[in-house]
């Protein structure tokens, strides 16, 4: 039997049922939530992608966030071009470090005086002057402790005099001299050796890797002292254009 209101109840219920199935049909899939995406962003994401081997696609190898950088593995490049005139000093830990030698760069220099004869070069004379201020080496905060008090005391100590006499042949292109060096407040002679790399007809080209003992200028602590860490000779490297003047 046909039953009006019974029939009126159930088409609602067909017709809201159906209304719901719609309704999802028609809804998205849901978003996850905003830094919550396992997936790489992709060109046109509206993030940029990182490009293969760019910085934000560290290499094989390479330090990722939360481990440590790689340690040095050898002496930084050289503060000069090796190819121009350059006065650079070079020190060693006590204990050698991947990093040694370090290299202290004197960006300022001159020759104020020089006498000779290019084609004898025995019996000339020099005089170089270094401004000490222009110290660099690969650590901002080594220069610092280099030009305290600690070591050469800028405040008080700013030029290296070295004074070149006495030049004799010693072999082919190499030569010997006395040096009087004046050097934080301390006046010393050193014997020296020097290879002239080029001659000109008023001037010559010099080079010389000369150690020397840092105590002998009282700089730093003695190498025997506990809390001393770098090690008492130190090397002087230089190239130089030496003018008649």
């Amino acid at each position: 039997m046909f039953v009006p209101g019974a029939w009126s109840h159930v088409t609602m219920k067909l017709l809201t049922t159906l209304a719901l199935v719609l309704a999802v049909a028609a809804t998205p899939a849901c978003k996850k939530k905003e830094g919550t995406s396992t997936e790489a962003p992709t060109a046109g994401s509206g993030s940029a992608a990182a490009p293969a081997g760019s910085a934000a696609t560290p290499a094989a190898g390479s330090a990722t966030a939360g481990s440590a950088a790689p340690a040095p593995t050898g002496p930084a490049a050289p503060l000069h071009d090796e190819k121009a005139d350059f006065i650079s000093a070079y020190a060693t830990h006590k204990e050698s470090k991947p990093i040694d030698p370090v290299e202290i760069n004197f960006a300022s220099f001159k020759v104020t005086k020089a006498k000779f004869d290019p084609k004898v070069v025995e019996g000339g004379t020099a005089t170089i002057e270094v401004d000490l201020n222009s110290l660099k080496s690969p650590s901002e905060k080594r220069d610092a402790h280099l030009k305290s008090p600690a070591y050469i005391d800028i405040s008080k100590f700013t030029t290296l005099t070295i004074d070149v006499d006495n030049v004799k042949k010693k072999d082919g292109a190499t030569f010997t001299a006395d040096a009087n060096v004046k050097f934080h407040g301390v006046e010393k002679k050193l014997p020296v050796t020097f290879d002239v790399i080029d001659t000109q007809a008023d001037s010559i080209r010099i080079k010389a890797d000369q150690p020397f003992n840092r105590g002998d200028f009282q700089l730093g602590k003695d190498p025997s002292d506990k809390d001393e860490t770098v090690s008492g000779t130190v090397n002087l490297k230089l190239q130089l254009t030496l003018k008649n003047t």
